[in-house]
């Protein structure tokens, strides 16, 4: 009985893993676009405000990954947008700034 109990909770983490959600399909998002994707490595993802009244949404995703040269390029922040819910994010870009600078920059471009 321990053993059936074990298997249903590894398979129902398992499930919810696979799901993913917004922050999984943001990084695939960001992995498409870097010189080193194996390199990546990803911080806090946050989602910029409401969705607006036309579904628009923002988010921001700290990233640090390899550049050309093979250095790390440090935390940066990826911002994308959707146009609406259950779309795959988008990149709009990635740039040094700090988190609250992203996401005050991705609410504006709702």
């Amino acid at each position: 009985m321990v053993n059936r109990n074990v298997i249903t909770v590894g398979i129902c983490a398992l499930l919810l893993v696979a799901c993913g959600g917004d922050e999984a399909v943001a990084k695939k998002s960001v992995l498409g676009s870097l010189k080193d994707p194996d390199s990546a490595k990803f911080g806090k993802f946050v989602l910029a405000g409401n969705e607006s009244a036309s579904g628009k949404q923002g988010a921001c995703l700290e990233v640090n990954a390899k550049n050309a040269m093979g250095g790390y390029t440090g935390a940066q922040q990826a911002q994308l947008f959707r146009a609406k819910k259950g779309e795959e994010w988008q990149l709009f870009g990635i740039d040094a700034m700090d988190q609250a600078m992203c996401i005050e920059l991705m609410t504006q471009k709702k």
